[in-house]
């Protein structure tokens, strides 16, 4: 570890107090663990502070978006989180270029006066800092304008352009944050790809998941709600958005496998709640369950799935989801996309109902041992160490050249 880095800053997508799985909070965990790092929550924006203020929390961060109350608090050994002092215009619909570019800058100012604040706090130097900005394309502009680090890193880890929040600005933006960096990390080889075309230094660093929770030769005690669900189980767990999974295809696979249990396990978005799913008798919704409720849920399943759309936004991800599935040793199966080659073949791999049914067909035959155990290993080296210990080797470079 190079003595010129003093701390890492993340500049994350999602706030940290959500609490949810992100890998950009499990990077700066990673870390933590030889520097230390400031979590760098998103700014208010001046939409979510007329519509998104009712909570306790969010009467807190609108607070401390005001000025007022401690904006960088510690939260464990080596780590920090920062809540920007600063209000963003909301500016995403604005068609003006010019309006819409000068109040972009006003924002990314704004962010950083906030964060250089919180390193004067902190004692750090902005110059032996070594920023990872977790695909915020807009803030990640001025980076160097207004923070001037050691280093500067992009990190992607989903195709946003495509996503109709960003796709107008971020066509146009993206790129130039991506140039602008001093190299650029990608969970995918298409999303490194991308990038590439605008930075010649992007890398795979491929993808991190926290698989000790999940241990597939220990046994589970069967939830009850599971329990009375008959076999063959195929499952899904995780958020269930009509965005990036194939709601059609589910309803097409429960209509013509009567016999197969379709279980979806987490929390639903609109899209799913209205759906046909609902009316299906061999469909059945478990609701959302705490994290470590799911190496039980996933052990009493016969098959564990992820149909994914096939769409401009989902084809470069990299779905954590199927990591857990192989750490809990489960017959996976997944819709066919070039991220997912690399769980070859240790997943089957499907595109249309008819591909799925003969997966999913497949994936319910007796599993061999040698295969189970394979697809534990693939799993459980996909760590969270090995993607840093990539950054650290390319930071390195850089800090010699």
């Amino acid at each position: 570890m190079s003595e010129k880095v003093e701390a890492y800053i993340v500049i994350a997508q999602q706030e940290w107090a959500l609490d949810l799985g992100s890998n950009a909070r499990n990077l700066a965990v990673e870390f933590s663990k030889s520097k230390p790092v400031l979590y760098v929550n998103p700014a208010m924006g001046i939409k979510t502070l007329l519509t998104q203020t009712k909570t306790a929390h969010e009467k807190q961060r609108l607070k401390i978006s005001l000025g007022f109350g401690e904006d960088t608090v510690k939260v464990g050994e080596n780590l920090w989180v920062h809540t920007p002092s600063t209000i963003s215009y909301s500016v995403n619909k604005l068609k003006n270029l010019s309006l819409y570019n000068f109040l972009n800058e006003r924002n990314g100012k704004g962010f950083f006066k906030s964060l250089n604040n919180a390193l004067r706090k902190l004692g750090w130097h902005h110059d032996k800092v070594v920023v990872l900005n977790d695909s915020q394309i807009f803030t990640g502009l001025f980076t160097k304008k207004y923070l001037q680090p050691l280093l500067s890193f992009y990190y992607i880890r989903d195709n946003l352009v495509e996503h109709p929040y960003f796709k107008y600005h971020g066509t146009r933006l993206e790129p130039e944050t991506v140039a602008l960096a001093d190299a650029v990390f990608a969970n995918s080889a298409y999303l490194a790809d991308y990038a590439r075309k605008h930075n010649p230094l992007s890398l795979d660093i491929g993808q991190g998941c926290e698989t000790d929770i999940y241990q597939a030769d220990f046994t589970y005690t069967e939830p009850t709600d599971l329990a009375s669900i008959p076999h063959p189980r195929i499952g899904y767990v995780g958020f269930l958005t009509g965005e990036r999974l194939d709601i059609k295809l589910l309803e097409n696979i429960a209509d013509a496998n009567p016999t197969w249990q379709i279980v979806l396990i987490g929390p639903e978005e609109i899209m799913f709640q209205q759906s046909r799913l609902h009316k299906i008798k061999n469909v059945h919704f478990l609701g959302s369950k705490d994290s470590s409720q799911l190496p039980s849920y996933m052990q009493y399943l016969d098959v564990c799935m992820n149909p994914q759309l096939v769409n401009a936004l989902t084809i470069g991800n990299y779905p954590r989801k199927i990591d857990e599935y192989l750490a809990m040793g489960k017959p996976t199966v997944a819709t066919e996309t070039p991220a997912m080659k690399m769980f070859l073949p240790h997943v089957e791999l499907a595109l249309g109902t008819e591909g799925y049914n003969k997966a999913i067909s497949k994936a319910l035959l007796p599993q061999s041992e040698e295969a189970r155990k394979a697809a534990i290993v693939c799993a459980k080296s996909h760590t969270w160490e090995a993607c840093v210990a990539q950054i650290y080797s390319v930071q390195e470079q850089l800090l010699k050249s």
